[in-house]
């Protein structure tokens, strides 16, 4: 497949999107099946966290390998594993609902196939699109991603209408609505594994493999610039400094909650006041306004830049994080009932806050990360960085129920507006990335020389 056609252009966004829908099917699904879980009795409070906490485990143990294996095996194969990984794991959760280990394994081996997909499928747009589209490529999976999460809940509303909803429906039909919000996944996860056969292997890591490419980036025909004494140890400057950031970066992403809020949205919108199918249709509402402002910052991303939309996007997220902390401490401390107002007033700070975050760091943060890192260490170093993202989000939906019975939805929430801040505070050290070629992106942490100068590069 030749890359300078446009038409494998498109089909290489085609597959991106689909890669990104299953990133946002596999975390999104669950907001809606965990109502009916938790309305069967089956399983402690605890024991729900764990289950809705395993796929972000996944995540974590698919961190800890993904870098090496895109390494070895190559960036396509790893997208067609991940594709393999879902399709396997789906009948497993689907079918096993009264059997919290084998439910359990199920979900971890969902978590994994999207932990394989958001290291890998970043990493393949960055080697694979030009510099001018970069932008635009990695917004179209961010974009997929939050269309994937839209579905899942546009999914959840037609089942809670056919089946009733978690705590109008008899025992049957939770059973059959929980097994139903994931057999449908099966569909579009079938299109990308098939698609992804087709998909060219990233030319850096064909380059990489045949030796006309070296670890630090050395290679004359590609035009990547040589690093003369340069090694790979993550202690020098030009490599701490960008890795640093990249891991503060996905950790608040992760402390700010979007993960919680993904998996719980349902439920929060019920302890907030709404009713039955309400809560699922304001899940629905919330998650497509993700989606809509997506659109509008990929067409900003490449105008205003990376760090522009990160520095507003994390303040008016953590504006909107505070304010739903707000409406349930008014609720928690100071007698106000909840009803369909407090609910409306929660729903609205959601999408106050959701707004924000997909402007800036629903979009940029996979964008930053993958061009933050140098070459040398862009796998192994993403994958780290993706470990400690994983591992952050994991401790915190495994805890998620635990923590808000023994202190309330409002000091979770202001634990996350804490995080928004610091969060904010980070971005003001990222330096922008818009634009740049690979090359360019070599030097930004490279105090020896000015962003401006040309490299050597061996003809």
């Amino acid at each position: 497949m030749d890359m300078r056609n446009k038409s494998c252009v498109w089909y290489l966004l085609a597959i991106a999107g689909l890669g990104g829908f299953l990133y946002g099917v596999d975390f999104g699904v669950i907001a809606a099946a965990e109502p009916y879980m938790k309305a069967m009795g089956v399983y402690s409070e605890a024991r729900i966290s764990y289950i809705v906490g395993a796929v972000l485990l996944g995540g974590i143990i698919a961190s800890l390998s993904a870098g090496a294996l895109a390494e070895w095996l190559g960036r396509k194969r790893m997208i067609v594993v991940s594709a393999a990984m879902f399709l396997v794991a789906i009948p497993i959760v689907s079918l096993s609902l009264e059997s919290f280990y084998v439910l359990y394994a199920g979900r971890v081996l969902q978590g994994m196939s999207a932990g394989y997909m958001a290291v890998v499928m970043p990493m393949y747009l960055t080697e694979t699109l030009p510099a001018d589209i970069r932008g635009r490529g990695t917004g179209v999976f961010q974009f997929c991603l939050g269309f994937g999460l839209v579905v899942a809940a546009g999914a959840g509303c037609l089942i809670a209408t056919w089946y009733g909803a978690s705590d109008t429906a008899d025992a049957a039909g939770r059973v059959a609505a929980w097994g139903a919000n994931f057999w449908w996944t099966m569909i579009p996860v079938a299109v990308l594994f098939f698609g992804s056969l087709r998909l060219p292997e990233s030319p850096v890591w064909l380059a990489r493999k045949s030796g006309k490419l070296g670890l630090s980036g050395e290679s004359g025909k590609t035009g990547l610039p040589v690093k003369s004494g340069i090694s790979g140890d993550l202690l020098q400057r030009r490599y701490l400094v960008p890795f640093l950031l990249a891991c503060l970066v996905l950790t608040f992403n992760k402390t700010t909650g979007m993960s919680s809020f993904t998996s719980y949205l349902v439920s929060i919108l019920h302890s907030a006041g709404f009713e039955g199918i309400y809560a699922n249709w304001g899940q629905l509402a919330v998650k497509l306004t993700n989606m809509l402002v997506t659109i509008a910052a990929a067409a900003l991303v490449d105008r205003k830049g990376r760090t522009w939309l990160l520095k507003v996007g994390t303040g008016g997220m953590t504006i909107g994080l505070a304010a739903i902390g707000a409406v349930f401490l008014a609720i928690e401390r100071f007698g106000v009932q909840a009803n369909n107002f407090t609910g409306l007033l929660t729903m609205f700070s959601f999408f106050f806050m959701q707004v924000f975050y997909a402007l800036g760091p629903g979009l940029c943060v996979w964008l930053v990360l993958s061009e933050l890192m140098p070459l040398r260490i862009r796998a192994n170093g993403m994958a780290i960085a993706l470990f400690m993202n994983q591992l952050v989000a994991w401790g915190l939906a495994s805890t998620f129920r635990q923590w808000v019975a023994a202190w309330g939805w409002s000091s979770m929430f202001f634990f996350f507006a804490v995080n928004g801040v610091l969060y904010f505070i980070t971005v003001l050290f990222i330096p922008e990335t818009k634009g740049k070629s690979l090359e360019e992106l070599e030097t930004l942490f490279d105090g020896k020389r000015s962003a401006g100068k040309q490299e050597e590069v061996v003809q």
